[in-house]
């Protein structure tokens, strides 16, 4: 089975760094040691080093745990980590990133919108399996979910669709299959794999008509 995967971007958008006025209740010297190693954090992303400088703004956080400017800092290097985690196709990683991310700062809308693109992804992986293992009530759960995370994601839908065709075919409904195999076409028109599935339906829909006709016509005699 192969599908054109239909993914949405995470970019990569820059920092918007801040650095936190020291609060009254700091000492110099913890001020100034949290400040110094925000600031080689922030030098580390610049030149690319993302999970350095994760692991600078972390201690950063430990040193001055009440600073709200550092754990945005953290708060946006975990979705720049994140990011790259879902580029690199590692879904899981990328949402546990985006998740603490939302935990420091929960507004932060990229982040938010994210975790429901690489939830997406990852929903959408497992229901393929299960799919391809014959699992359709299973896959029809899991494409439901990604398509709750991310509305916006086509495959998502089309997955769904073409899992529940699957189904409608084995409880004898090619009506609702061809239904649903119709859309997924129509989202996917280049998928040869879809259109032989909406073929095959179509095919016994007409059959079970012609019988169904058929039929009709002995009662009527």
């Amino acid at each position: 089975m192969r599908y054109s995967w239909l993914r949405n971007s995470i970019p990569v958008l820059a920092a918007a760094f801040i650095l936190a006025a020291p609060a009254a209740h700091a000492g110099p010297a913890a001020y100034e040691q949290a400040t110094d190693i925000e600031l080689a954090a922030m030098d580390l992303q610049q030149k690319g080093d993302l999970e350095g400088a994760l692991a600078k703004y972390r201690q950063a956080v430990q040193v001055w745990p009440n600073s709200k400017a550092f754990k945005e800092n953290l708060a946006d290097c975990l979705n720049a980590v994140g990011a790259a985690k879902y580029q690199a196709k590692d879904y899981a990683g990328a949402v546990a990133d985006f998740q603490e991310a939302l935990t420091l700062v929960p507004n932060f809308q990229r982040a938010k919108t994210n975790l429901g693109i690489a939830q997406c992804e990852q929903l959408n992986t497992q229901g393929m399996v299960l799919y391809k293992n014959g699992d359709f009530a299973g896959a029809v759960n899991m494409f439901t979910q990604a398509h709750a995370a991310d509305p916006t994601n086509n495959s998502a839908t089309v997955n769904l669709d073409a899992a529940e065709a699957e189904i409608m075919m084995r409880n004898n409904d090619p009506a609702g299959a061809v239904a649903k195999l119709s859309e997924a076409v129509t989202l996917n028109p280049t998928s040869a794999y879809l259109k032989d599935k909406l073929a095959a339906a179509q095919t016994a829909l007409a059959a079970a008509e012609a019988k169904a006709k058929e039929e009709a016509a002995k009662q009527g005699h």
